[in-house]
């Protein structure tokens, strides 16, 4: 039961923070979507931000919360009364985020690598400068660990870290499941953005429906298919820039690999000619530019890169830059994503085995087959749309939509861009599956077009609707009569291997030390701070200056 009251009590602190910044919007269950997003964002930002000054501890995150609980009533004048709406959106988000969460497993073995101890490091420490020298993987959090971590307060203590992955989760759920709805109660008409959502739920049932699955990843692909409907239902004259680049700062500072995604707003930026010095000025020194320097600054003192281990992106004359380690890290992370422990010709370097395309083979063997696995029936279900469309609906003539061929045949070529770039670096599944799963439903979406807005179509958003409500319902609910005898209905967020975890601990100093899990897994998990997986080959140097830590390694 504590899991359902915390949920609630979460998603509504989002409601209100989003709320404070668009207490403007009207509160249809769409813009409900929104507040909640601009919420859980703005508190993202907000734990980002005071890092740079202080621990994220359960003290200063319960005086976060108390303060937007009171702007929240300031802002209303005591007046606000809670529209049909929002409670709707609130009741059912709180369900889902509790059906996600309760007797889940934290994802594997990530979240005992790195999430997991980066969101213990904010919960007792200050932005330390060079912390990637005794853990590499720090560099690749994600802000979903800064909000995670702002939810460790008095009230929820660290359960509360297990809540905001679950909350944002079932937001997406909210927002394509009404998409459709609205079409099968007649609210709206079936058009190729709801289409889209069809897809997509499809989509979202059949793999986005358990919480240990979820990790960064799930976050970052869900707001890359909020992009593309956000995109897809908006006139091309009017749409909203900045909403465009919020949701595009807030993809890539999940997901660096879906840095393309930035070509969508740069695309209605030139489209809509917004080069005027005036609006420029306004773009440049927006939230979601701030926001996004604010990442690279973070980034920079922790590990020397904006983006790591991207070695153009790195500042080499910092003394927490290592050089060596940036370009291991890049090679290796390219190598392995690539099938390198199942290469064929073991005698090959990893330098050789990335040129060329020597990996090919491997990696066909390999990734390539976990992918057609995934895909294929999707595919398969798409191919069954396509057919009903093709036997059972017949052609509309439609008006010459320039628009609509606009935004489709763009969103084609980026998509294609998108699994290219996916391809030569990083080509795991989880890395760039959005890219992939959008190009396969835009192209159900082309070439159905003569056919999608058909009202014959509504037996189509009704079947799937019902089974895809039935399949995430049941996924969830089945886990609770299996689990019900365990100690805690929460995610372990203290160990996933040995029962009894060993943590050698290394004093540097008088101010520094850090912890190293020595036993078993070797996942630190939510461990005391800060925690690393893997011994150092070097010694390493720490100072203490302006307040401020600073770890290198020692020449």
């Amino acid at each position: 039961m504590d899991i359902l009251i915390y949920s609630t009590l979460t998603n509504f602190i989002y409601f209100c923070s989003g709320y404070i910044v668009l207490s403007k919007k009207k509160l249809s269950i769409e813009n409900c979507f929104y507040i909640f997003f601009i919420g859980f964002i703005s508190l993202s930002f907000t734990g980002l931000f005071f890092n740079f000054f202080i621990e994220l501890s359960p003290l200063f995150n319960s005086i976060i919360y108390i303060i937007i609980i009171f702007l929240f009533i300031i802002k209303v004048k005591f007046k606000f009364k809670f529209n049909k709406r929002v409670i709707l959106f609130l009741i059912i988000s709180s369900i889902s985020t509790f059906l996600l969460i309760i007797y889940s497993n934290v994802n594997r073995p990530d979240a005992g690598l790195y999430h997991l101890p980066y969101i213990s490091l904010l919960n007792e420490n200050k932005i330390i400068l060079g912390i990637n020298t005794i853990h590499s993987r720090f560099a690749h959090t994600s802000i979903l660990q800064y909000l995670s971590a702002l939810n460790n307060n008095y009230l929820f203590t660290n359960n509360g870290i297990s809540i905001p992955l679950a909350s944002i989760v079932s937001f997406f759920y909210i927002y394509f499941f009404n998409d459709v709805l609205r079409v099968i109660k007649k609210k709206d008409y079936i058009t190729y953005a709801k289409i889209f959502s069809l897809l997509i739920i499809i989509y979202v049932s059949y793999k986005i429906n358990r919480y240990s699955g979820f990790g960064n990843d799930a976050i970052a692909h869900l707001s890359f298919f909020y992009l593309i409907s956000y995109f897809l239902k908006s006139n091309l004259k009017n749409i909203n820039l900045n909403k465009l680049t919020i949701i595009s700062v807030f993809i890539f500072i999940n997901k660096p690999m879906l840095g393309l995604v930035f070509i969508i707003p740069l695309f209605i930026f030139f489209f809509n000619k917004h080069y005027q010095i005036k609006k420029l000025l306004l773009i440049i020194f927006s939230f979601p530019t701030l926001f996004l320097l604010l990442w690279f600054l973070k980034n920079i003192l922790i590990s020397g890169c904006m983006i790591y281990p991207l070695k153009i992106t790195c500042i080499k004359n910092l003394p927490w830059t290592n050089t060596i380690e940036i370009a291991n890290d890049s090679l290796q992370g390219s190598a392995w994503s690539k099938a390198w422990p199942d290469r064929i010709d073991k005698n090959i370097s990893m330098y050789e085995y990335n040129k060329n395309f020597n990996w090919v083979k491997s990696w066909s063997k390999v990734h390539l087959k976990y992918i057609l696995k995934i895909i294929i029936p999707f595919v398969l279900i798409l191919f069954l749309i396509t057919f009903y469309f093709r036997l059972k609906i017949s052609d509309i003539k439609i008006s010459n939509d320039k628009s609509f061929k606009i935004k489709i045949n763009f969103l084609l070529a980026f998509c294609l861009l998108g699994l290219i770039s996916f391809f030569l670096i990083f080509p795991i599944y989880r890395y760039g599956y959005s890219y992939l799963i959008t190009f396969f439903c835009l192209l159900t979406i082309y070439f159905n077009r003569n056919k999608i807005t058909s009202k014959d179509n509504m037996i189509i958003f009704k079947l799937v609707f019902i089974i895809c409500i039935f399949i995430i319902s049941v996924k969830q609910i089945i886990k609770i009569p299996k689990n019900y005898l365990k100690k805690s209905d929460w995610p372990n967020i203290y160990r996933l291997g040995p029962q009894n975890k060993i943590y050698d601990k290394y004093i540097i100093n008088d101010f520094f030390h850090y912890f190293h899990a020595s036993n078993g897994d070797y996942l630190c998990m939510y461990s005391p701070s800060p925690c690393t997986s893997y011994k150092l080959s070097q010694r390493i140097y720490v100072k203490k200056k302006y307040n401020y830590i600073f770890i290198s390694l020692e020449n």
